[in-house]
């Protein structure tokens, strides 16, 4: 990215601080003294990182609450608050490692993580970053990115596999993407670590959609019960925090 176009980016979020107040796509544009298709290609950018929110389809922009955690907590420290009663309650009801990931570009990054008791575990360390496409973790977050956002994400997987069998790869991911958004949960075998299974759930609804929450489990102890068990723990616990309307 050029430094000109993070130069404008800045200048589009300095008129929102200093204004106050949701702006239109021509205020934006007359405060910052930018052309309005420039000003319209960075606050989609914007807006697609959770930085910027619009009111409505083709309505005003405003700062969101995501730009002004990174100056009162830090990102991580914001998204870990909204995710750990959530990620405490699943540690409690099945005693399985239970992981928070953000999305980085085409990675999946673990932010937290609180471990199993028992004695056979997967370890993983905050920081560490798969792929989100092989992850329970990724897959539920992009699964509920807005469409244009979502295609870009999988565009930029996708190019990193080998030309031979990149059109059925991005079919396939394309299709489990689809299927994990009208489940509502991501499902995750075996892809990433060998021996060990993963549900996980986007946390769109604490309007974090760039983070998921997940409960990773040893095939062997991952009964059809326990399978269903958390499924079901793991939807009905995001309908118990979604604000009614």
């Amino acid at each position: 990215m050029s430094i000109a176009v993070l130069d404008r980016a800045f200048s589009i979020l300095e008129v929102l601080a200093r204004t106050r107040r949701a702006l239109t796509l021509a205020e934006l544009a007359e405060e910052a003294r930018l052309p309005k298709p420039t000003v319209h290609r960075i606050l989609k950018s914007l807006r697609d990182l959770g930085y910027v929110a619009q009111n409505d389809r083709g309505g005003s922009y405003e700062l969101s609450d995501r730009l002004a955690s990174l100056h009162e907590y830090g990102r991580d420290e914001a998204v870990r608050a909204k995710a750990l009663p959530l990620m405490q309650e699943l540690h409690v009801a099945f005693d399985e490692t239970v992981n928070l990931g953000l999305l980085e570009g085409i990675y999946v990054r673990y932010a937290h993580v609180i471990e199993t008791t028992q004695p056979l575990r997967w370890i993983v360390k905050p920081g560490a970053r798969d792929p989100f496409q092989t992850t329970a973790l990724g897959r539920a977050i992009v699964a509920n990115l807005p469409a244009e956002q979502q295609t870009r994400v999988v565009t930029k997987a996708c190019a990193a596999l080998p030309s031979r069998g990149r059109k059925a790869a991005r079919a396939a991911l394309e299709q489990e993407l689809a299927a994990t958004l009208q489940r509502g949960f991501a499902l995750e075998e075996e892809e990433t670590v060998a021996g060990v299974a993963c549900v996980a759930l986007s946390l769109a609804f604490l309007g974090e959609p760039l983070a998921a929450v997940s409960v990773s489990v040893p095939v062997h102890r991952l009964s059809s019960r326990q399978r269903t068990d958390m499924i079901a723990t793991l939807l009905s616990t995001r309908e118990a925090r979604v604000p009614s309307a």
